[in-house]
């Protein structure tokens, strides 16, 4: 296929990336952290003894690493402009990163049996031939029947940022106050903490930060065990969720499958009712004793 890189680089690369990461994920799965002991000193040199850390892995998606490279970047150009005249910082983060991550997003969304079918027949029919930007959107509508102009309006003809959090949660006892008409009727219930009935009113609130627009799902996870999933179009700026039910929420998350591999920080996308502040030091701490450990006792071998 002779695309133009001059002018659409994503095209190439960023197909490339797409299909690399994808193919590396699945034939060798998470990466694992590699630290190099003994650099020398005041060079840009790598250390020479590389350590293989097995607790600490990236990359949950193939495409885990490319948005430390997207992030910075995300809307400093639109992609439809022509590679040549991108800014200089953030061509490679559109070209490759970018790409890669919105391709991602559509593999989630459309699941992998309609896009690979749609991608090969991008292939199929610009053989030998120089396609352009909008002959691959066509492709894809043409092979999953969807209309993906409002997708390709963000990721591709504008410079949409993408942000979903979750910013608070609570759940509020309510207590009986008698039955209307007769209990057939169903019970009353007040605003108010009461020992007599474990019935709550759960308030979540879903925030949409970027400019961006993507559905979303937002999983609620309730202390006795029970999960429920509110699909939510993504449209307005918030929605709150309002559930009455027996059981206190435990959590909350927003895009609990990561379909929106563009979203920019993931960190805001969940949110426990009651936060357990020592629980990660915990974690981490008795990781890092771990290897720590298991370091002093290989080095003492060459004591």
């Amino acid at each position: 296929m002779g695309n133009n890189e001059f002018e659409d680089a994503w095209l190439d690369e960023g197909l490339n990336t797409f299909s690399t990461n994808r193919t590396m994920f699945h034939t060798y799965g998470e990466e694992k952290y590699i630290h190099r002991f003994f650099a020398p000193p005041q060079t840009e040199m790598r250390g020479f003894f590389p350590m293989i850390l097995d607790g600490v892995t990236y990359g949950q998606s193939p495409y885990g690493d490319r948005m430390a490279r997207y992030r910075e970047y995300a809307d400093i150009d639109r992609q439809d402009t022509p590679s040549y005249l991108y800014h200089p910082a953030g061509g490679s983060a559109l070209s490759y990163s970018k790409t890669a991550l919105w391709l991602g997003t559509l593999e989630r969304m459309l699941g992998w049996d309609r896009l690979q079918p749609a991608m090969s027949r991008f292939f199929h029919d610009w053989r030998f031939a120089h396609p352009g930007p909008e002959d691959f959107f066509q492709s894809l509508a043409s092979s999953t029947g969807e209309d993906l102009d409002w997708f390709a309006d963000q990721v591709f003809r504008s410079s949409e940022r993408f942000d979903y959090s979750i910013e608070s949660v609570s759940s509020t006892k309510l207590e009986f106050d008698g039955y209307l008409d007769s209990p057939s009727a169903g019970p009353i219930y007040r605003d108010a903490a009461s020992p007599e009935t474990e019935e709550y009113r759960t308030e979540v609130l879903v925030r949409r930060l970027g400019s961006g627009m993507f559905p979303v799902e937002v999983l609620l996870v309730f202390e006795d065990g029970e999960e429920q999933l509110v699909a939510w179009d993504g449209q307005d700026r918030w929605r709150l969720l309002v559930v009455e039910r027996p059981g206190r929420l435990q959590y909350a998350v927003v895009d609990p499958e990561e379909i929106l591999l563009l979203d920019l920080d993931r960190t805001n996308n969940s949110r426990l009712l009651e936060a357990e502040a020592r629980l990660p030091a915990v974690k981490w701490a008795s990781r890092w004793m771990i290897w720590l450990e298991d370091f002093l006792t290989m080095m003492s071998f060459f004591g």
